[in-house]
């Protein structure tokens, strides 16, 4: 989804698209009666753009490549992308492999008198953990893994625990000779605590700890943010406790992980599950002439008639919809606008530049000519009236307005408070791995409920929904990320899409009073990280030769009678 990163975001709309909403599966009726209401003229299908895909050189470029960087999720990466480090772990380690009894390996250990630091089974879960044995009061024992050096991002991460927690067990991030983070536990009189050290020397409290508990502890490091000073993120369990803190040292190299006791103190320290990895292992750079002039290609030959741009007026993402607009091939997919923050912040300003296409061949149009204009946020009456003000001031056909909401009734009041023609849905998402056919089924409901509280659709066809790359990396524009690791639908098949696609197209020719613009909306085109696309992916082309979920769409009729020719 967009990114508005002036303030007005679109926070609570992704929390909303989050939910899978209510409704009875589409039956359509049977019969002449209804082959009667069939429509000849083929539908349009637009598609929405999404285009953060600017490479590691920007903010958002670089955030949206941490997402897709582990390796579970590599698999929706577009068919341009490059995965610039193949082997992003530098250290993957559970010791459950190890001997029982000995040094873990590739640590270097130190156990003074007094301590030891060995693999053991448990002691409270299945596995085997490496204990820090100290019953010293004058020497500390460690565990030292280094790994090659890094100049860019890692992540961090470790599961501990402390029998008698607070007896200061210290974890180093250490560039060289100097701790690039330092992350400890301590007691003092308000109870046991987990810290973090900053770079005057003092304690940053993260949270609360409690005795013979396990921890999950996530550091994200970067020593040369794009646009930003350098800076650590630390979580614990998933949430994150400190953002943005300032390293302990400046343009580091990171090169080694340090797990320790106190010396001055006795203690039990349990560590598991270790791992040092790159951030940032891939690069989805789709911002030149030749990646938009080939994608233009991919879509017409699917029969993709435009794309839907969530229209940026910055830059850099505003790039992709110049590079279309410059594209020697743009007459053969066409294009509309889709309005949310980063737009209607400053409406008045941007208005003239997006009026400026509606009479171009290439805008797509429907009624007889009249401009196709989404709102996805941002809209009222004031705004919807400029909009047709201005085409009545450039002699064009007044706009064909759709608002887009999370429930049916939402967009209903919306519609009739801004003045728009129609309503319609960014997308419908899944919770806690929901099958596609049931999320399909779910938002098949929703254009009958949309229709029946608001009159005119265009109903929305989502690909797919799965937002945990961004709770694992969490995006600057969503504030709340924690609900994310639950938000997720199975993956399509190709064949569900164009099932999905074509129950649209018949639900709308079915319908020609609530679906008089003749067009559907597929969520989205490269949503990659969000969880729905089109777009070809890099695995679909490496293994399959073939842009799989487009041949799929490309066989589905346009009128919901008959197959396209050639299918």
């Amino acid at each position: 989804m967009s990114v508005h990163e002036s303030g007005l975001n679109r926070r609570d709309v992704l929390k909303a698209a989050a939910v899978v909403s209510g409704g009875v599966v589409l039956g359509l009726p049977g019969g002449t009666a209804a082959a009667k209401r069939i429509k000849a003229a083929p539908a349009l299908v637009g598609a929405i753009r999404w285009d953060a895909w600017v490479g590691g050189d920007t903010h958002v470029g670089s955030t949206v490549n941490r997402t897709l960087s582990p390796q579970q999720y590599q698999f929706r990466l577009p068919y341009y992308a490059q995965i610039t480090v193949p082997n992003r772990l530098l250290i993957n380690q559970n010791f459950d492999a190890e001997t029982t009894g000995a040094a873990p390996s590739g640590w270097t250990v130190s156990s003074p008198a007094g301590t030891t630091v060995s693999v053991v089974d448990g002691p409270d879960r299945t596995g085997k953990t490496v204990h820090l044995h100290d019953e010293s009061t004058t020497l500390m024992a460690s565990m030292t893994h280094t790994f090659a050096g890094q100049s860019r991002a890692v992540t961090v991460q470790w599961d501990w625990k402390e029998t008698v927690a607070g007896k200061w067990a210290r974890a180093l991030l250490v560039a060289g000779s100097a701790a690039a983070v330092d992350i400890a536990t301590n007691t003092d009189a308000n109870g046991k605590h987990l810290m973090m050290r900053a770079p005057d020397g003092t304690w940053k409290t993260l949270q609360d700890v409690a005795d013979d508990t396990w921890y999950t502890i996530k550091v994200i490091a970067d020593p040369a943010p794009p646009g930003e000073t350098p800076w650590v993120d630390v979580y614990v369990n998933g949430v994150r406790r400190i953002s943005h803190a300032a390293l302990l040292v400046t343009a580091p190299t990171f090169d080694s992980l340090a797990l320790r006791t106190n010396e001055a103190l006795t203690s039990d320290l349990y560590v598991d599950n270790v791992s040092v990895a790159v951030t940032e292992s891939v690069n989805a750079d789709g911002a030149t002439q030749a990646i938009m002039d080939q994608e233009i290609q991919y879509a017409a030959a699917a029969g993709i008639d435009y794309w839907a741009f969530v229209y940026y007026p910055q830059d850099p993402l505003n790039r992709a919809r110049n590079l279309y607009l410059s594209s020697t091939h743009r007459n053969d997919v066409s294009w509309c606008a889709l309005l949310d923050g980063n737009f209607t912040g400053a409406f008045d300003a941007n208005l003239p530049a997006l009026a400026s296409h509606w009479s171009e061949s290439n805008y797509q149009k429907v009624l007889g000519g009249r401009p196709l204009v989404y709102f996805l946020s941002g809209a009222d009456a004031g705004k919807v009236a400029k909009l047709r003000a201005k085409a009545t001031e450039l002699g064009v056909a007044d706009p064909y307005v759709v608002v887009m909401a999370w429930t049916a009734q939402g967009a209903a009041d919306l519609k009739t408070t801004v003045g728009a023609d129609a309503v319609s849905r960014y997308a419908t998402g899944g919770v806690n791995g929901a099958t596609y056919a049931s999320l399909a089924a779910s938002e098949a409901g929703l254009w009958n409920d949309y229709s029946t509280a608001a009159g005119q659709v265009v109903p929305t066809v989502s690909t797919g929904w799965d937002n945990r790359p961004r709770y694992d990396y969490p995006v600057s524009w969503i504030a709340d990320y924690t609900p994310l690791k639950d938000n997720w639908s199975q993956q399509a098949t190709p064949a569900e899409i164009a099932s999905h696609l074509g129950a649209a197209i018949t639900w709308g020719a079915g319908h020609p009073a609530n679906s008089p613009a003749n067009t559907v909306l597929i969520y989205a085109w490269n949503e990659f990280d969000e969880g729905g696309w089109i777009c070809p992916t890099l695995y679909e082309i490496r293994d399959s030769g073939r842009p799989l979920r487009l041949d799929a769409i490309a066989g589905v009729s346009r009128t919901g009678l008959t197959k396209r020719r050639g299918h």
